[in-house]
């Protein structure tokens, strides 16, 4: 795991201290359905917020992912619960079992820029537990002016951590994204790494190169490719995703096969089609006869409109 996924769980871990010793404080002033509703709210979103961050993080290991997330989200109910009584440590302990495996199994659906989205509001929801001790009804209430700072205090200290940790998601975020540029960068072979060194730099001569396309989180990689006219290419394409995409583009070529891995009955021979599974590579020559630009696509129903566009640059 990464910086990100590291501080999303030591900040759980931070806001259920945090948690524990307001609820300590605070549970001879509320009574025991109260008590259990905070319990429950708590150990649910802690629960779903680690579910979902260990179901990305170990996408395609659903039972390790799901066995993490259980342990910490029964660990968040037990500790809460304990401070109320044994029936809100069996109301935390179970809620917090449920919601970890239910998060879990949503984060092995979705991918990284989903499961940001839904981490980022079920970390606030968590947060949000500090505001119930606020906005729910104390025992004993005179209205008098102690009695008003204690109920804005809880308010005040939530809005304080909101702020404090959703800044750092951010942060986290944003490393997040340059760790995913650094291995990119590692695995994905460049346009100049891959051309096939020429006999001489006066030769003309094209000899063929291999071009590497990934999809990872819904995004092509690159998305943008120079070609020579007449150069023939091996186009691969690796899918890094949970879910099948292609590539296809219209582009005048010689090529004996123009399709691969699925078949749309198109009888277009400048159309290219190259399609692959999850976590499967395909690949394709062809050569381009003809300068200009031209987009490639994917024409998995969805994709497209999701942002899995590119374009090739034939000079």
């Amino acid at each position: 795991m990464g910086f990100y996924q590291m501080f999303i769980l030591v900040s759980l871990m931070v806001l259920t201290i945090l948690v524990m010793v307001i609820s300590k404080n605070v549970k001879k002033e509320i009574n025991s359905m109260q008590c259990m509703m905070i319990t429950m709210f708590f150990s649910m979103n802690t629960g779903l917020t680690a579910g979902v961050l260990l179901g990305v993080a170990f996408q395609g290991d659903l039972f390790y992912s799901t066995i993490l997330a259980c342990i910490i989200g029964l660990i968040a109910g037990f500790l809460i619960g304990s401070n109320f009584g044994i029936l809100s440590v069996l109301e935390g302990t179970m809620t917090g079992l449920m919601s970890g495996m239910m998060g879990a199994m949503l984060g092995e659906m979705i991918n990284g820029n989903q499961s940001i989205i839904l981490i980022r509001v079920f970390l606030f929801l968590s947060i949000s537990t500090i505001f119930l001790f606020g906005i729910l009804p104390k025992k004993n209430v005179k209205g008098n002016v102690q009695s008003k700072l204690a109920t804005l205090w809880p308010l005040l200290l939530g809005i304080f951590i909101a702020f404090y940790f959703l800044g750092g998601v951010t942060f986290a975020e944003n490393q997040l994204d340059i760790e995913t540029e650094n291995q990119l960068e590692i695995e994905t072979p460049s346009i100049h790494n891959n051309h096939t060194p020429t006999l001489s730099e006066e030769s003309q001569t094209i000899e063929s190169k291999d071009i590497t396309i990934q999809t990872i989180n819904m995004k092509y990689e690159p998305t943008e490719i120079v070609l020579e006219k007449n150069q023939q290419v091996n186009l691969i394409l690796n899918n890094q995703d949970n879910v099948e995409h292609d590539i296809e583009v219209r582009i005048p070529n010689l090529n004996e096969s123009t399709q691969s891995g699925h078949k749309h009955d198109m009888e277009d021979e400048n159309v290219i089609h190259l399609h692959a599974e999850s976590k499967e590579t395909q690949s394709i020559k062809f050569t381009p006869t003809t300068t200009g630009s031209f987009e490639f696509i994917c024409t998995v129903p969805g994709h497209k409109e999701l942002g899995m566009v590119g374009k090739i640059i034939v000079r």
